[in-house]
């Protein structure tokens, strides 16, 4: 059993995400992570329309290892920032369960989330030096899944954990189960927003991954039980950052433990990466890619991927990209036996036969994919205990063809488990 499967089900039995699924820092998310399209996330961010490089976030679950590369994948800064960092600026090292966010804010700063130590740290990709550091557990395990930049003063940090213990007292921002609101500059908290009157009858959202797409905050829910035992339908929330307020939900019927999400620009869609739920004889059956049309009013579930289109295995929720309007690309997990390990996936919305493009050689290794579109190329995070690698596959006039091999962290050997663009 590998150290990455140990931890899974330590953190499912603590309940700190890795059942629910959590993208980037699993093969993040657990995260989270999964990689938003260049296009997309630059033209959300308000930002450059195109990436310097890439952050990738290295980690065996006990210590973990920030590393750039520029956007041909040569290594520009190797385990520049890792777990036995300090400075001025850290109250915190890394801990082992890390995260980027799903969304990247290109031309900003790097943000690595630390779901154990519940503080984020913004890097300077130009030095990998930390900038400033906030802590969100404000007095409990709130264990921040993902974090979405919104202008230079806002943001906003998807916390998965309840407060048990939460007083009364509004300022304090302590009752957990929600998007709490920051300012990334000062850093500092300066709001909350309740989803739990949001979440599935019976369950606590369990808020996960977030993307802004089109001025809106798309929010996935694991939606879970206080001891996670039940799984609730799977749930998308739409959260209006101009208000701070829930203003929508997206219910997937049958399909449960939503995570990783991307934007696929070309169809006006949402692609939802959901594992199913982990207490069924059949968790398969409730696992599926969704695919949510935008352009409807209000947006819907208008089609999905079940695991019969690909082996009969349940989804991960740790990754989903979208590589044109018809074709996206998803993980399916493995079991604890490494046989089978996971495999990555392409997956026609068309109506063509899904394709296996790739088998790790254990489970629960295969983390975030990022798309760059404008390259035709695709890279994905395999991180098993021996040949952990940036796996590069080129894509374009139907075909995809597995590329070049990268060592994003050869100074630490930490597996590579997300990845995100600065």
């Amino acid at each position: 059993m590998n150290r990455r499967v140990s931890i899974y089900l330590i953190l499912t039995a603590l309940g700190a995400g890795a059942a629910c699924g959590s993208n980037n820092s699993g093969p993040a998310t657990a995260g989270s992570t999964t990689g938003t399209d260049v296009d997309a996330s630059a033209s959300e961010a308000g930002v450059p329309s195109g990436p310097s490089g890439i952050v990738v976030l290295n980690s065996d679950y006990q210590s973990a290892s920030v590393s750039f590369l520029d956007r041909d994948g040569n290594l520009l800064k190797d385990g520049c920032f890792n777990s036995g960092s300090g400075g001025p600026s850290l109250t915190m090292t890394l801990s082992g369960d890390v995260a980027l966010p799903s969304q990247s804010q290109l031309g900003g700063p790097a943000v690595v989330i630390d779901r154990q130590n519940n503080t984020l740290t913004w890097l300077d990709p130009a030095t990998c030096k930390p900038l400033r550091q906030l802590a969100v557990g404000t007095g409990f395990n709130s264990i921040p899944h993902d974090y979405v930049w919104l202008s230079p003063n806002k943001a906003y940090v998807t916390r998965y954990k309840d407060n048990l213990a939460a007083t009364p007292n509004p300022d304090d921002f302590d009752n957990g189960s929600d998007l709490l609101i920051i300012d990334p500059a000062q850093p500092k908290i300066v709001g909350s927003i309740d989803l739990k009157p949001f979440a599935p009858a019976g369950t606590l959202p369990r808020a996960d991954r977030a993307l802004l797409v089109g001025g809106m905050v798309y929010v996935s829910l694991n939606a879970t039980d206080g001891n996670y035992s039940m799984y609730g339908t799977g749930r998308i929330l739409m959260v209006d950052p101009s208000s701070d307020q829930v203003v929508g939900t997206i219910d997937t019927p049958g399909i449960k433990n939503c995570g990783a999400m991307t934007y696929a620009a070309a169809a006006n869609q949402l692609l939802v990466a959901c594992v199913g739920d982990y207490t069924a004889l059949a968790q398969a059956d409730t696992s599926a890619i969704v695919v949510i049309d935008l352009g409807l009013n209000p947006p819907a579930v208008v089609s999905q991927v079940g695991a019969a289109a690909v082996g009969g295995r349940a989804l991960s929720n740790w990754a989903v990209a979208a590589l044109d309007a018809t074709t996206l690309l998803g993980v399916t997990e493995g079991d604890f036996s490494n046989t089978p390990p996971d495999m990555l996936w392409s997956v026609s919305l068309s109506g063509e036969p899904a394709v296996m493009l790739f088998s790790s050689t254990e489970a629960f290794t295969l983390g975030a994919i990022l798309v760059d579109a404008e390259r035709g190329q695709f890279i994905v995070a395999d991180g098993p205990k021996t040949g952990s690698l940036l796996r590069v596959f080129d894509f374009g006039g139907g075909t995809i063809s597995a590329g070049k091999t990268i060592k994003s962290n050869p100074s630490h050997s930490l597996p590579p488990r997300a990845l995100a663009w600065f």
